[in-house]
């Protein structure tokens, strides 16, 4: 079962930070999982829409610019890095799922990756909750990994991991089920579950078979072995 760093390693470190990522790579992670937004044409890494949970600046991200934003805090001094820092960070040494979150974000991620060679693309894994997007993507690069989100309705993610040749599904923790394990083996799709912390979920969801979960503490996943980087 794959290790999904959760935003890094939040548990540990600030959250979609350089210093959460490095502490995810650090303990082992096979994958870290970050968030992007579109600023001023800049993808920057920021879970929220909204500033004042995760920096110490105030109101949406859309009041402000680019370089202003790169000016606050993150927390313990870091900064919002945007995706190129962290491509640059993990290239070659986990795998790195970017989650589309803001509107207009899937052609500038695919503008981002076009430098990559053939092995680092196959790195990356890119997925939403905004089927539009993932749409974009499928269009503009059909060889990029796709991974369809959901919290309540497994059935639509299914159908538009179909529909959209997904790589894989997420899933809340709350939907999973053994039924849903074997049906996402028979659809040849990848099964990842979020967000799983505790220890009681991580070996539920082992018994269960599913394939990866994101984890804030992503060591926990690992149960001591090292990571298995790329090993799907």
């Amino acid at each position: 079962m794959l290790s999904f760093g959760h935003r890094g390693a939040m548990g540990y470190a600030p959250e979609n930070t350089l210093l959460s990522i490095r502490k995810a790579i650090d303990l082992g992670a096979d994958w870290v999982e970050v968030d992007v937004y579109l600023v001023d044409q800049q993808l920057l890494v920021i879970h929220d829409e909204t500033l004042e949970r995760t920096t110490n600046g105030r109101g949406r991200l859309s009041k402000y610019t680019f370089a202003e934003l790169r000016e606050l805090d993150a927390g313990q001094g870091e900064r919002i890095p945007t995706l190129q820092e962290v491509i640059d960070m993990t290239k070659g040494k986990v795998g790195l799922n970017v989650e589309l979150k803001g509107k207009g974000t899937a052609i500038a991620v695919i503008k981002c990756l076009a430098s990559l060679d053939v092995k680092h693309k196959d790195s990356i894994l890119i997925s939403s909750f905004k089927i539009n997007e993932l749409e974009q993507i499928a269009q503009a690069d059909s060889t990029i990994k796709i991974g369809v989100l959901a919290d309540r309705n497994a059935d639509a993610a299914f159908s538009w991991a179909s529909t959209l040749q997904a790589y894989s599904i997420h899933l809340s923790k709350r939907m999973v089920s053994q039924a849903l394990v074997k049906r996402a083996r028979e659809a040849g799709l990848q099964l990842y579950v979020y967000t799983v912390n505790s220890g009681a979920n991580i070996r539920r969801m082992r018994k269960m078979g599913v394939d990866g979960v994101f984890s804030d503490y992503p060591d926990r996943v690992l149960d001591g072995k090292p990571g298995q980087f790329f090993k799907l």
